[in-house]
C-alpha cells in the first residue's frame, strides 16, 4: 500500500510541470503613499488545468503579503527570491497583495516610482503629489489615479508636506510603531486603507502635474528640477554639531547616524551607516526617511547606490 501511494506521488510530480506555471495577468495597480512605500495588487487569471503558477514580483522586499481566490480564500504560496509560486484548487482568480518600499526612490525633493510590466497599470498618488516626469503619456488620467502603459515606466512626483492632522495618508507602519523589519507573513496596520483618498474641494495635483507635463511636451519643452548650488563643507565643530543635535528628538540609531556622516565629512552611502548601526534595510530606510522630513539629510543616488548627506 506504501509503495503504492509512493508511485501515486511520483507521477503526480512527474505530471506537475506540465500543467503548471500557466496564467494570464487581469490589472496590476499600484498606490503610492506620502514616505515612498506602494501597495501592489496584481489580479490574476489561471489557465485551466493548471496546479500552481509561478509569478515574477515587482520587489524583493515585500511585506503584508497576501494571496486569496475569488472567494476571498487564503491560497497557499512560497516565495523563491523574487518569484512567488501560488498552489490552487479549482480557482478561477487569484489576488495578490503586498507592500514595498523598493519601487520608489528619492533625490532631493523628486520621488521617483519605477516598475516594469506587461499589462497596463493603475497608479493612485496622494492627492498631495505633484507629477514633474513621465516616460511615456499615460493612457487616462482620472482624478488622482493614471493609467500607465505596459513597458518599462517611470514616473516623478514632489509631496506637498501638509501640517500634521490635515489627513496626508503615510505607508502602514507595524501595529507596535517600531521600526524593526517585518516578516513576509505580516500585515501592516490598517491595511485596509488600500489608496489614498482626495479631500474635497482640493486642488487635484496629480493631474495639474500631468497636464502641465503634456502642455510642455506638445510645445516641444521639457520640465527639468535639479538641486541648484555647489555641496557646502562642514564648518562647525563636533561639539557644537552636538548641541544642535539635542534640538530635535532623535532616537539613539538616528544620532548615531548623523555623527556618523559628521565624521566621514558631511555624507557616506547609505548601506555603510546602515552596517555600522546593525540595523535591517527596511529599518534604516524609514529612518532616514524621518531624518529627510526634519531637513536633517538628503537622501541621493549615486552610481545606484543611495548617498546620505547633512543639511545641517
Amino acid at each position: 500500500m506504501r509503495s503504492k501511494a509512493v508511485m501515486v506521488l511520483a507521477i503526480a510530480l512527474m505530471i506537475l510541470p506540465l500543467v503548471s506555471g500557466q496564467y494570464s495577468v487581469e490589472s496590476l495597480s499600484l498606490t503610492v503613499y506620502s514616505d515612498g512605500y506602494v501597495k501592489v495588487v496584481e489580479v490574476i487569471v489561471p489557465e485551466n488545468y493548471t496546479v500552481s503558477f509561478s509569478v515574477p514580483l515587482l520587489a524583493t522586499n515585500v511585506e503584508g503579503l497576501t494571496v486569496i481566490d475569488e472567494n476571498g480564500k487564503p491560497l497557499p504560496y512560497e516565495i523563491n527570491g523574487s518569484t512567488l509560486v501560488v498552489y490552487f484548487e479549482n480557482a478561477t482568480g487569484v489576488r495578490v497583495t503586498y507592500y514595498t518600499p523598493d519601487l520608489t526612490a528619492k533625490n532631493g525633493a523628486i520621488w521617483t516610482l519605477s516598475f516594469s510590466s506587461t499589462v497596463p497599470v493603475k497608479i493612485t498618488f496622494p492627492d498631495n503629489a505633484v507629477i514633474v516626469d513621465l516616460t511615456d503619456i499615460p493612457l487616462e488620467i482620472n482624478g488622482n489615479s493614471i493609467l500607465m502603459p505596459a513597458g518599462n515606466q517611470s514616473v516623478s512626483y514632489v509631496i506637498q508636506y501638509r501640517p500634521a492632522g490635515t489627513g496626508a495618508p503615510t505607508a502602514p507602519t507595524s501595529a507596535s510603531g517600531t521600526t524593526t523589519e517585518p516578516s513576509n507573513s505580516t500585515v501592516p496596520s490598517n491595511p485596509g486603507s488600500s489608496s489614498p483618498s482626495s479631500g474635497e474641494g482640493s486642488t487635484n495635483w496629480t493631474m495639474v502635474g500631468v497636464l502641465a507635463l503634456l502642455a510642455l511636451a506638445a510645445g516641444g519643452s521639457f520640465l527639468y528640477m535639479r538641486r541648484g548650488g555647489e555641496e557646502k563643507a562642514i564648518g562647525i565643530s563636533r561639539e557644537d554639531f552636538e548641541r544642535r543635535l539635542r534640538e530635535y528628538e532623535l532616537t539613539k540609531d538616528e544620532e548615531k547616524a548623523l555623527l556618523y556622516l559628521f565624521d566621514r565629512g558631511g555624507k557616506a552611502k547609505q548601506a555603510e551607516v546602515r552596517e555600522m548601526l546593525g540595523i535591517p534595510k527596511t529599518t534604516a530606510w524609514r529612518m532616514f526617511q524621518r531624518l529627510e522630513k526634519q531637513g536633517l539629510v538628503r537622501v541621493y543616488k549615486k552610481k545606484r547606490e543611495n548617498w546620505v548627506e547633512l543639511k545641517l
